[in-house]
């Protein structure tokens, strides 16, 4: 054994060329491993950072909707350069290059890296890319707005809503249509929800009046109108008569009637103008174009039907197509009249839904709960006969569609309906008791309607963000929007015109709904 140690320590004392030259070569391989292993471990760290400022870059090219190639190359380099954080010694990124095909946007960049070891072997710089590649939802997207324009909106908080809901419909609505769609549909509210040129099918059409062809002047004053089908006793509003225009404007009761004539109970038309022609006797019972009515405080009121609408009383909180359940009529006081802007279907059109936003003016009570529900039934397939082309939403559960209802308020809701006609128990805020029909609403008050609307239309599968603007400590508003809200993390209360608009802002942006693939 002696012997052997002794051999082997002579091998390893042997200074031969050849032994040295088996070293040298052994030695060069090994460091060039060495060196390669650290360039590489320096070439992932300028990978990591290329893509972290890209993803940023990305995120923020594809959330700003309509962009120039130019303005997006900006963009995109701006949050490349604010992400970025390797220092120079690891080499100078190439500045981003951005394309755009679709709903896709790429973007790349390039470092080439110094190397530290690998220029033992001759090789100076290794190359480092990185390509993220963006893509818009890849999901339909329907959205609905229900905002508060009443009266506690007028100035400048109706302003911060018009500048907020304009840039959610820019950040929502995308120029590309496909190979998926975004559409947005508006139901501005007041102490109703104006159904426009689709009231007659919504709510009923109004009864016609009857033409008149005569009136006498005598004591009563009978009217001529071809098969009237008026009872006596009746009440009929008349309009519309020349010549003898003091009938013009007033209720009268049916008497006497025939077939085609009929008086007015108590009249004396001896010293009223002649008749010269024309005219309409209306009846004024519910559903007609005038309703008679015995208000909260015990006096008469005639008021004129107007295109707005108010809540089912049958399949009360659901989205029951009107084809089946007509909605409520809406009567309104002169001084609480039906929103001017009527409801804008579901459109892709973005000039068509800011023109509408811009045209919003304040006035009125505040019918929360009819405002909820329209934006339920823009977005609701039971619904969507009413309108045509891109105005129909889709089926619920739909492949690759998303829905979403945003509603928005800044103070109690306090206005339901009986018989069309805000209800005696309509609370403060609702307008006088001598304008409120003398009966209480059906279906409870407007907050209890609403937390029911809100309810079924978030099983229906409509994801729900509700904006609180400026309620302070009005704990029946932040209740109602909490609960309505599809979780706590869905409802916002900014206080002020610019936390207004972070709101919306926010909102459209987690609607948008972008994924980063790489």
């Amino acid at each position: 054994m002696a012997a052997l140690f002794a051999k082997l320590f002579a091998f390893v004392a042997d200074r031969k060329a050849n032994v040295a030259i088996i070293y040298a070569l052994a030695v060069v391989p090994l460091a060039l491993a060495t060196g390669a292993g650290l360039d590489y471990a320096r070439g992932v760290v300028v990978r990591a950072c290329l893509a972290d400022a890209l993803d940023a870059a990305g995120l923020a090219v594809g959330g700003t909707p309509n962009l120039s190639q130019d303005a997006a190359s900006s963009l995109a380099q701006s949050y490349f350069n604010a992400n970025y954080t390797v220092d120079a010694s690891y080499g100078t990124p190439t500045p981003v290059v951005v394309t755009q095909n679709g709903q896709d946007y790429t973007l790349t960049s390039t470092v080439t890296m110094p190397t530290v070891l690998l220029k033992l072997a001759g090789i100076q710089t290794l190359p480092v890319a990185y390509t993220v590649t963006i893509t818009r939802s890849s999901k339909n997207l329907e959205v609905a707005l229900a905002l508060d324009t009443t009266g506690s909106m007028t100035g400048s908080r109706l302003t911060d809503l018009q500048s907020a809901a304009k840039d959610l419909i820019d950040t929502v609505v995308q120029d590309s249509q496909s190979p998926t769609y975004s559409k947005v549909a508006l139901a501005p509210y007041t102490n109703a929800v104006n159904v426009g040129s689709y009231a007659a099918q919504v709510r009923g059409a109004a009864a016609s009046g009857k033409a008149i062809t005569g009136a006498t002047k005598a004591n009563p004053v009978v009217i001529t109108a071809a098969g009237h089908g008026f009872a006596n006793g009746d009440y009929v509003y008349i309009s519309g008569v020349s010549g003898m225009t003091q009938l013009n404007g007033n209720t009268y009761m049916v008497a006497n009637k025939t077939t085609n004539t009929f008086a007015l109970y108590n009249v004396d038309g001896r010293n009223y103008y002649s008749y010269s022609g024309g005219g309409n006797a209306y009846c004024t019972t519910a559903g007609c174009q005038y309703y008679r009515f015995t208000s909260a405080t015990g006096s008469t009121n005639v008021f004129a039907i107007s295109s707005c609408a108010s809540e089912h009383t049958t399949n009360a909180y659901t989205d029951t197509a009107p084809s089946t359940t007509l909605l409520g009529r809406v009567y309104p006081a002169s001084n609480n009249p039906c929103i001017n802007q009527p409801i804008i279907p579901l459109t892709s059109d973005r000039t068509v839904l800011e023109t509408a936003v811009s045209n919003l003016s304040a006035s009125g009570s505040t019918a929360g709960h009819i405002g909820t529900a329209w934006a339920w039934y823009l977005l609701s397939p039971n619904f969507a006969y009413l309108f045509s082309g891109e105005g129909q939403a889709s089926a619920y559960g739909a492949a690759n569609t998303m829905k979403f209802a945003v509603i928005m308020t800044d103070g109690a809701y306090n206005t339901p309906y009986c018989n069309g006609v805000i209800s005696k128990d309509a609370l403060s805020g609702s307008g006088n008791s001598s304008d409120h029909a003398n009966c209480n609403a059906p279906n409870g008050s407007s907050i209890a309607q609403a937390t029911q609307v809100c309810s079924a239309m978030k099983t229906a599968g409509i994801v729900v963000y509700t904006v609180g603007f400026d309620v302070g400590t009005d704990q029946s508003a932040i209740d109602v929007l909490t609960n309505c809200a599809t979780d706590s993390a869905h409802a916002f209360f900014p206080a002020t015109g610019t936390d207004l608009k972070g709101a919306f802002h926010e909102i459209a942006q987690q609607i948008t709904n972008l994924r980063v693939k790489s």
